[in-house]
């Protein structure tokens, strides 16, 4: 993790390390923490830290920034591939299992208002949340799980539930957000890194839609959410399809990728 403590003093980064390529997306991770809390440090010690729409871009900056520069060195195609699928998997994690994170929060604070909760109580609202987010393993054909045997208690070992409540929905926003500025760097590049600085330099001085004006995005408007899926899982997706086509993973039939046997 990166703590920004307080101007001046920090930041400091702790995690363990042993030369993995999660390791490494790990430390660019926490170090996009450290250079937003740097640059925002002139805001002071009540205005440096970033509203929480904004509060995991720099960290997932980075982390896009490191994965392009491994998918450039990749020697095969299927290191590729493989960097990839981890990727999309990485997405999905921060978008959908976050926004699932987030409904389960919903439900548990909202009942919480009528009295205390019981931990029976705390694991139907994850099991109604993974459900309404993932479907039902037997009854939905697009559930990616067979079984949602001893799952029930795993919101007990989220932390952020109990430190800071509804703070999960910012890594999808983020994972969102970078992808449509990563799109907008590969559009229009010139002056790019100058505005990037700059909105990281805000801090918390800034509201969402306005941090992102300068960029040309608009994250009022339904169409920037749809768009940023499309850009940035969209993209990754297509990338791996046509990389599993060369490999002979997939087949095409009639201009679709399935799966060959």
């Amino acid at each position: 993790y990166c703590a920004g403590v307080v101007p001046g003093v920090g930041p400091f980064q702790l995690l363990n390390f042993e030369g993995t390529k999660h390791d490494v997306a790990t430390l660019a991770h926490e170090s996009g923490h450290g250079c937003h809390d740097i640059l925002a440090y002139k805001q002071g010690y009540l205005q440096y830290h970033p509203p929480l729409t904004l509060a995991e871009t720099a960290s997932i900056f980075g982390e896009m920034i490191l994965f392009r520069d491994l998918l450039a060195m990749a020697p095969t195609p299927q290191e590729k591939l493989t960097l990839l699928m981890s990727k999309i998997d990485d997405v999905i994690n921060s978008v959908v299992r976050q926004c699932s994170f987030d409904r389960f929060e919903e439900l548990a604070h909202t009942a919480r208002a009528n009295g205390e909760l019981s931990s029976e109580e705390l694991d139907a609202f994850w099991m109604q949340a993974m459900k309404e987010y993932y479907g039902t393993p037997g009854e939905d054909a697009d559930c990616p799980f067979d079984s949602y045997e001893d799952v029930a208690h795993l919101w007990s070992y989220v932390p952020h539930f109990h430190h800071v409540p509804f703070y999960v929905y910012s890594y999808a926003f983020a994972d969102l957000v970078v992808g449509a500025l990563y799109n907008s760097f590969l559009t229009n590049p010139d002056g790019f890194e100058d505005r990037l600085l700059d909105l990281l330099s805000a801090g918390g001085t800034r509201d969402f839609a306005s941090a992102l004006k300068p960029f040309g995005l608009d994250p009022t408007s339904p169409s920037f959410w749809e768009e940023s899926i499309k850009a940035h899982l969209g993209e990754l997706v297509q990338e791996a399809e046509a990389l599993a086509v060369e490999l002979g993973f997939l087949s095409t039939e009639k201009g679709e990728a399935t799966c060959s046997s």
